[in-house]
């Protein structure tokens, strides 16, 4: 009898109950999961990987190794987060594990990297300057970039999940938005980019051999101002056929031009006046529960596509040509004013309006934590994720039952104790 297959995930993140969920269930292959000891997450995998809470990268391989290297049959390795996907490339490289080249995956983690090679092929996106991030004198600083046009995005080339991604109005703001920005990048680099104006959506895509297949386009609510942070999802986005065929011809461009020949892809673009214009590839399944989105009104689980993959086991590209949308899926993100937890009020309303086989409320805080100004994806407090006949019905109901709760909050009192970690480690290590 053929030994078990073995799917390792190295680092959970957040919001991946679904995917978990869809792993545990298949008989054909065994789940690992490398992670901080202290996450709920861990329990649920066949084979718990325990690391330290700091997870020192050397500490993360050497136990992934060593879990790799102990299994007799079959494996595969799966990175949800974008600071792992150099680790997913080197063990992937170590033990010849199917997937897209390792030295496109490690490529991709720096986004000046990929934005050059859509700019020379042709992959349309806003004009760009790499800075170095060490640049002090302002002087300096509006020299590096001089041609582009403000309002700029500054960002660090290799953090994710908006942290450090920050805007820059006028020559006024450039060095406060350089200041926020370079502590969140390792490599020591900025990307300055002329923003983008417009919706924002992201495109799923499925890519095997070279052929890349769109899933689904997602529809985007996030923060405009001085930093960018999503706070709602919706499946199916809501574009005309003309549009939609144009989005997705760019997608399979962008993932062309960087190298990207087999995985899951989410690609960002800003649905412009003058068209459709590229953010960038993040080559890993989304996050947000957008896949959750995906299956609850297609049927498609990517989720275990996605394991199909990492174990270099045969998709039908085909069959996933010919998706279709039954229904409609949001996600609406909950936020609260800085301050301690008190209470969160509206939690029973809120439940008692769900389809509880179809939708569900997530709380991501609890009283004592510290709300900080929402300006990562990592200060949302919790989520809703509501269906309904079409796009429209989805979001207007996950935005009428989140409306119904709220995290109630103040001001720490004089003496109180130090607060829990914002959110609560359970959720978020």
């Amino acid at each position: 009898m053929d030994a078990k297959a073995l799917l390792l995930l190295v680092r959970v993140g957040c919001l991946r109950e679904q995917a978990l969920s869809s792993w545990t269930a298949r008989a054909d292959f065994g789940l690992a999961v490398a992670e901080s000891a202290t996450a709920a997450y861990l329990r649920l995998a066949e084979q718990q990987i325990p690391l330290s809470p700091e997870r020192p990268a050397e500490e993360v391989y050497e136990a992934c190794r060593a879990a790799l290297a102990a299994a007799p049959g079959d494996k595969g390795v799966i990175g949800f987060l974008d600071s792992t996907l150099p680790l997913v490339a080197r063990l992937a490289e170590e033990f010849g594990l199917p997937g897209c080249s390792p030295r496109t995956l490690r490529n991709l983690t720096d986004k000046t990297w990929a934005r050059e090679r859509f700019a020379e092929s042709g992959v349309p996106g806003p004009r760009f300057r790499v800075l170095d991030a060490t640049v002090a004198a302002t002087a300096d600083r509006q020299a590096a970039i001089d041609g582009l046009a403000f309002p700029l995005i500054i960002k660090p080339a290799d953090s994710s999940a908006g942290r450090g991604v920050v805007r820059a109005g006028n020559a006024g703001e450039l060095d406060a938005a350089w200041d926020a920005a370079a502590p969140f990048t390792k490599a020591g680099s900025l990307l300055a980019e002329e923003e983008l104006i417009g919706e924002e959506i992201s495109v799923e895509t499925v890519t095997v051999g070279g052929r890349t297949v769109v899933v689904a386009c997602t529809e985007k609510l996030s923060t405009r101002g001085d930093s960018f942070v999503e706070l709602g999802q919706a499946v199916p986005a809501r574009l005309d056929t003309g549009l939609g065929h144009e989005v997705r011809d760019i997608a399979a461009a962008a993932l062309k031009a960087v190298g990207y020949d087999h995985g899951i892809a989410h690609t960002e673009m800003i649905l412009t006046a003058d068209g459709p214009r590229i953010i960038e590839v993040n080559p890993r399944p989304a996050g947000d529960c957008i896949l959750d989105l995906i299956r609850l009104t297609s049927g498609v689980d990517v989720y275990g596509i996605a394991a199909d993959l990492a174990l270099g086991r045969p998709v039908d590209t085909d069959a996933l040509e010919r998706t279709a949308f039954t229904s409609g899926a949001a996600i609406r993100f909950l936020t609260g004013e800085p301050g301690v937890v008190r209470r969160i009020d509206g939690v029973a309303q809120a439940a008692a309006q769900l389809d509880p086989a179809r939708e569900r409320l997530v709380l991501l805080t609890r009283p004592g934590d510290v709300v900080e100004p929402v300006t990562t994806n990592l200060h949302r407090l919790g989520y809703v994720i509501a269906v309904g006949d079409d796009t429209a019905t989805a979001v207007e109901r996950a935005e009428r039952i989140a409306a119904t709760v709220s995290v109630v909050t103040s001001p720490a009192a004089p003496g109180e104790p130090p607060a829990r970690r914002l959110p609560s480690s359970e959720c978020w290590t």
